[in-house]
């Protein structure tokens, strides 16, 4: 079992599809093997499975987003996204938003994003409704409310049918179980995935093999190798960050372990600045400062930066570009 996942959020996904293509190309030719994705969320699979997956690359997300900022999106639907906070090109995704005719954002919380939307529609949280959800081996698994919907917020089905249904539309979602049935009855791999399948605790193994297949970016053979004066930019994700649901959340906030450019600890020396110090993160896009942070889990010649961490440092996605196959950066002390 292979687990692949984007550990470097400074790097283009190519090169991680590289990585996966030279551990499989390693293998004992005809062995058995299943590539199982890391994903950011837990239902990506899931979503991706029932048709949100983008049938060409310029319906990615990256590919969106650009159209969005040069003024050809109309209208522009988060469906529990929030690119300013979530997409590691900052100015891109600040661009898609202002250059986007109309936005309409459907999320539990306000977020950077939605509280630019035109509009925006209350949606129930993870807890308070009832359905399903795939993990990344394809297990579908029951989900059921634990407290009661809050206020005007609905089920993210119900809002979508009736939208369909001011458009003209009749999706034929009448309750959970008849959309799971029919989701059991049209989508291939999920034909056991039935409401009464679902009682069972341990879920329904639902996989489609078709998903991706022909639609992966090309894999990059080589990534460039830095010079002597150069780091390369690692920014990957911590389980706790400025998500804001967990930052609305009081035991989980304070969890997150803030914002810093961490080196190993001879990097730091050689930088010359004392641990806590802000030193300037130096890209061919930009610069930021960041508090330097010593760290000897951190390779030589690495600049390792959480994502989306709290801080009185800059954003580090000002100086991420989406088209850059990697980022290599300079530290440099402030004057």
């Amino acid at each position: 079992v292979v687990v692949a996942g984007r550990g470097n959020l400074g790097a283009s996904d190519s090169a991680g599809l590289a990585a996966v293509q030279a551990v499989l190309a390693a293998l004992p030719e005809g062995a058995d093997v299943k590539v199982l994705p890391a994903l950011r969320r837990g239902n990506v699979v899931g979503a991706l499975q029932l048709g949100l997956a983008p049938t060409t690359p310029e319906q990615s997300a990256t590919a969106t987003l650009r159209a969005a900022a040069d003024g050809k999106i109309e209208l522009l639907v988060l469906l529990g996204a929030d690119p300013l906070s979530d997409c590691p090109d900052g100015d891109l995704a600040a661009r898609g938003l202002a250059g986007a005719r109309r936005v309409v954002a459907l999320d539990t919380f306000l977020t950077a994003s939605s509280k630019r939307a035109d509009v925006v529609l209350p949606v129930a949280a993870f807890g308070e409704q009832t359905g399903s959800v795939t993990n990344i081996e394809g297990r579908v698994a029951a989900v059921r409310p634990a407290v009661t919907v809050h206020a005007t917020a609905r089920p993210d089905w119900m809002i979508a049918a009736e939208l369909a249904a001011l458009l003209g539309h009749d999706l034929g979602a009448t309750s959970v179980d008849a959309l799971t049935a029919r989701i059991a009855a049209s989508v291939p791999g999920y034909a056991e995935a039935t409401p009464e399948a679902l009682a069972d605790p341990e879920g329904v193994l639902a996989v489609r093999a078709d998903v991706g297949r022909g639609e992966l970016p090309e894999p990059i053979a080589d990534v460039p190798v830095p010079n002597s004066y150069d780091y390369r930019l690692v920014v990957s994700r911590k389980l706790y960050d400025l998500a804001v649901g967990t930052q609305h959340a009081p035991a989980l906030a304070p969890l997150a372990i803030g914002a810093g450019a961490h080196v190993h600890p001879l990097d730091a020396d050689k930088v010359g600045v004392a641990a806590g110090g802000d030193v300037s993160i130096v890209s061919a896009g930009g610069s930021v400062v960041l508090p330097l942070v010593p760290d000897a889990s951190v390779p030589r010649g690495v600049l390792w930066v959480p994502f989306n961490q709290p801080g009185t440092g800059t954003d580090i996605t000002a100086i991420v570009g989406a088209d850059r196959v990697v980022t290599d950066v300079r530290i440099e002390r402030l004057a």
